[in-house]
C-alpha cells in the first residue's frame, strides 16, 4: 500500500484518471464536499484537467424542488423523491458526457450510488432504481467515505435537514452503501478522523485503484 501511496504523490499513472468519472460517496456529514474540493485541485496538480459537479444540484428547476423538500415545504412520496434525485442527475447528464469525452477527469460529490442506497434505506426496490439511473455515464471509481451516523450527527448539530434528522435513515443508508461497496470499482475510507486523516485515506485508495486497473 505504501508503494502505492508513494506512487501517486509522485504522479506515476495519475493520468490515467483523465476521462474517467469519480464517485466520491456516503451519508451526511461524511465530508465528501471537503475530498472533491482536494481531490480536484490535486489532479489539476499533477496535470489532470478536472471538473467538479455535485448532486443534488441546487441550480436546476429540479434542483430547486429537492431544495424545497428538504427545507420540509415540499411533500413526496418516497418514489416521487427517487424520481426527483434520479432526474437531476439526467440534468447534468450531457454536460458529464461532454466533459468525458474531452478527457477530462470529473469528480462528483455524490452520484447514482447515493440514489441508490438513500432509496434502499427507505425500502424501495434496487433494482428499480437501477433501472431509472441506467444510462448515466457510469461512475469508474468509487469512494465511499464511512462514518457512522452518531459521527454525521456531532458534526453537525442544527439545522438538519429532512434527511440529516433521522438516524435511523442514515444507519440504514450506510449498511446499504457497504452492501454496495463489494463490488470492484469501490474503494473504502474511515473517514471518521479529521480532514487530514480522511484525505491520507483517500490517497491510499486512489493509490490502490491505480495499482489494480
Amino acid at each position: 500500500m505504501m508503494v502505492a501511496v508513494r506512487r501517486w504523490r509522485q504522479g506515476e499513472s495519475v493520468r490515467r484518471l483523465a476521462g474517467r468519472l469519480i464517485a466520491i460517496e456516503g451519508i451526511d456529514q461524511a465530508g465528501k464536499q471537503t475530498v472533491c474540493e482536494r481531490l480536484a485541485a490535486r489532479l489539476r496538480a499533477e496535470g489532470v484537467a478536472t471538473e467538479l459537479a455535485g448532486f443534488p444540484d441546487y441550480s436546476t428547476p429540479l434542483g430547486r424542488e429537492i431544495a424545497a423538500f428538504l427545507r420540509g415545504e415540499r411533500s413526496f412520496a418516497p418514489e416521487a423523491r427517487q424520481l426527483l434525485y434520479a432526474a437531476n442527475r439526467w440534468e447534468r447528464a450531457g454536460e458529464i458526457r461532454e466533459w468525458l469525452a474531452a478527457g477530462r477527469a470529473v469528480v462528483v460529490d455524490r452520484y447514482t450510488a447515493s440514489g441508490i442506497a438513500y432509496g434502499t434505506a427507505q425500502g424501495l426496490n434496487p433494482e428499480w432504481m437501477a433501472q431509472v439511473e441506467r444510462g448515466l455515464p457510469a461512475a469508474d471509481l468509487t469512494l465511499l467515505l464511512d462514518v457512522t451516523p452518531e459521527v454525521s450527527a456531532a458534526r453537525k448539530t442544527t439545522a438538519r435537514d429532512a434527511y440529516e434528522a433521522q438516524a435511523g435513515l442514515l444507519a440504514r443508508a450506510r449498511a446499504a452503501y457497504l452492501d454496495l461497496a463489494r463490488v470492484p470499482g469501490w474503494q473504502i475510507v474511515d473517514a471518521t478522523g479529521n480532514k487530514d486523516s480522511a484525505w491520507a485515506g483517500v490517497l491510499a485508495a486512489v493509490a490502490a485503484h491505480l495499482a489494480s486497473v
